[in-house]
């Protein structure tokens, strides 16, 4: 009689159960058939299909475990009432509804289910949500989820109710002994899921669930480095690395004496450092090698008469994975950037460098500095000045991110000339905004066809500010006194099968120097973000001492380059003929690929005695980037 006083009252979870599990379904056959970019065979959509299958239903029973152990424990006579319960569906089927949209949206961009950027996006709402309202038709997809939530509430009604009759203590104990071995299958089942079928990185998110992952994301967004990733003996470690970097001796750590190579140390320059939202080098004809609507005429321009890096690969696919690459010349751990971890109050930078020689040290950015924490990570890390949203004239363009580009290079020219007239060496750095959803730019600077990509439009309005504000400093004479960087600090989205898509990961970036022999110059070494700083200082003639990872790319040859990336949790090392992906669970991933030009990485065992050196170094790498951060070793001397 239990059994059957406790179906009755289950039927309302199965109700929801079923129809969470067949709207996941359908969203994932969805995506197959319009966002997968590579194929995928019949035995292996089998194996999606299958493998999502269970993890919908798992996902679908652990969201339901607060309502199981409520009808478990308690009477709920008023679950009972027609309208109570209808009005409880009908919230649940328009929540279910409404996300197959943001889902979809969300692969679309990124090529992934929800991950930590979604749980970084929930973090700050303002600009967040702005921005979907700017760039989407939320109304309408509010409606659509409006009447698929009701026509399920519909059909749901017509179905047999739920009895909510009496539930007397035993059955009550019964119900929570249940629920709970459930709770507790339910943990085992997580356990001990796969999360991969073998096939390929975007399979592999196909078949996993959104909601899951998000959850995920949040529980290793501080994960125990030790506890999850591949380790070596620490003194192998720490002669690994110091070989990597180019430290002659182990025992004195990663802080090396720079000397400059670019410029002889004794009457420095002004450094100005531009970092291009979402500038990947696909939109440039110059960085991509095509002419496929190019989208960057002024950058290729002027990249002809600086030092342009034609295999730059980005540390990661978010902008502070690039600002802790190019300002702080660190790795990219998994889980949080340190520009957002509670240790780096204190990190070795280019400012922090900059500063101790008197430079007046200032950061840029068009919106507002508290965004991923910004703010307070420059701050607490050589800038003595940080110019935001605010600061900008009233009249200034704006979108839900902050001020166009061109108000921001108008600024920092303005301070750098009152720098300039009260004797002071300049420093600053800057992150741009307008290349980023909603895409809006200030009337009438470029035409850009209204049938064509919004993201396009965007980036070539943000070329035309980097070239005015080029032409501009030349003018105003900044550019003979003065080493300026454009780099861009991720690829606009993510493409690619492999655990981590480093083909999406290629950035330009050119070194703009008043010394004619640095003018004209072309390296095609693949080099990482890190390699930027030491190479920036260098340029600029200073000598220093500084922990960084990167190295000083003047005179390198062309071969024996190497990148450092990330992806959500995976991290790994990219050279010209190879890629190494350590993951959770002390995993390793290996791809070769035909030289350092080629996109196209065939996953191989890692069997081969290069293979297993190349995983040995980058586990080497990352551990001891993991220890100098967590034990905050990673400063100035």
């Amino acid at each position: 009689m239990f059994l059957l006083r406790y179906s009755r009252r289950w039927r309302l979870i199965a109700t929801i159960f079923v129809c969470q599990v067949m709207l996941w379904s359908a969203l994932r056959v969805v995506l197959y058939a319009t966002l997968r970019e590579e194929p995928i065979g019949i035995g292996r959509l089998i194996a999606v299909l299958v493998i999502g299958a269970g993890f919908d239903v798992l996902a679908s029973l652990t969201s339901l475990l607060p309502l199981i152990f409520l009808i478990s424990v308690f009477r709920l006579r008023w679950l009972g009432r027609p309208s109570v319960r209808l009005m409880l569906l009908a919230v649940t089927f328009f929540v279910l509804s409404f996300n197959l949209f943001v889902e979809w949206f969300f692969f679309e961009e990124y090529s992934a289910r929800y991950n930590h950027l979604a749980l970084d996006y929930l973090m700050y709402p303002d600009e967040v949500f702005g921005n979907i309202f700017a760039s989407y038709n939320v109304p309408l997809f509010v409606g659509i989820a409006v009447g698929l939530a009701a026509i399920l509430t519909w059909w749901n009604a017509r179905r047999t109710a739920p009895v909510f009759d009496d539930w007397s203590w035993r059955d009550r104990l019964a119900g929570t002994a249940a629920a709970t071995a459930l709770a507790a299958g339910m943990w085992l089942a997580w356990s001990v899921a796969p999360y991969t079928t073998g096939a390929s990185r975007v399979a592999d998110e196909l078949s996993l669930n959104g909601w899951a992952q998000l959850v995920r994301a949040y529980l290793t967004s501080h994960l125990d480095y030790e506890a999850y990733y591949a380790m070596l003996p620490e003194a192998e470690a720490e002669t690994r690395t110091a070989r990597l970097v180019g430290q002659g001796d182990a025992a004195k750590g990663l802080v090396r004496h720079f000397t400059p190579r670019g410029r002889p140390a004794g009457n420095p320059l002004d450094i100005v450092i531009i970092m291009e939202e979402s500038l990947g080098s696909i939109f440039s004809a110059r960085f991509s090698g095509t002419t496929d609507d190019p989208v960057t005429p002024e950058l290729d321009r002027w990249s002809r008469s600086g030092m342009a890096l034609t295999s730059l690969v980005a540390n990661g696919n978010r902008t502070v994975r690039g600002m802790e690459g190019i300002l702080c010349s660190f790795l990219p751990l998994p889980g949080d950037s340190v520009v957002k971890r509670d240790r780096s109050e204190n990190v070795a930078s280019i400012a922090r460098v900059l500063a101790a020689q008197g430079y007046q040290t200032t950061f840029f950015t068009g919106g507002y500095g508290l965004f991923d924490n910004v703010k307070p990570f420059m701050t607490a890390n050589g800038f003595a000045e940080f110019v935001e949203q605010p600061d900008y004239p009233a009249d200034a363009f704006r979108t839900v991110w902050g001020v166009a580009d061109e108000f921001v290079f108008d600024d920092m020219i303005a301070r750098q000339q009152a720098a300039r007239a009260a004797g002071r060496r300049w420093f600053s750095a800057t992150i741009t905004g307008s290349n980023h959803k909603p895409f809006d730019v200030p009337p009438g600077r470029v035409s850009w066809p209204e049938e064509k990509s919004d993201r396009r439009g965007a980036m070539l309005y943000a070329d035309y500010a980097v070239g005015r504000y080029l032409t501009q400093a030349k003018a105003a004479g900044l550019l003979d006194h003065t080493v300026v960087l454009v780099v861009g600090d991720h690829g606009s989205r993510v493409y690619g099968a492999e655990e981590i898509p480093v083909t999406s990961y290629r950035v330009p970036a050119v070194f703009f120097s008043p010394a004619a022999d640095h003018q004209g110059v072309t390296i095609d070494r693949l080099v990482s973000q890190i390699d930027l700083a030491p190479t920036l200082l260098s340029l600029a003639g200073i000598e220093y001492d500084a922990p960084f990872f990167g190295q000083d790319l003047l005179g390198l040859p062309d071969e024996g380059g190497r990148a450092f990336v990330n992806h959500n949790r995976s991290i790994g090392m990219l050279t010209d003929s190879a890629l190494v992906v350590l993951g959770l669970h002390q995993s390793r991933t290996f791809y070769t690929r035909p030289d350092r030009h080629s996109d196209v990485f065939a996953n191989v065992p890692g069997t081969t005695a290069p293979l297993r050196e190349l995983a040995a170094d980058t586990t080497a790498a990352f551990q001891t980037a993991y220890h100098l951060y967590l034990e905050r070793r990673y400063v100035l001397p």
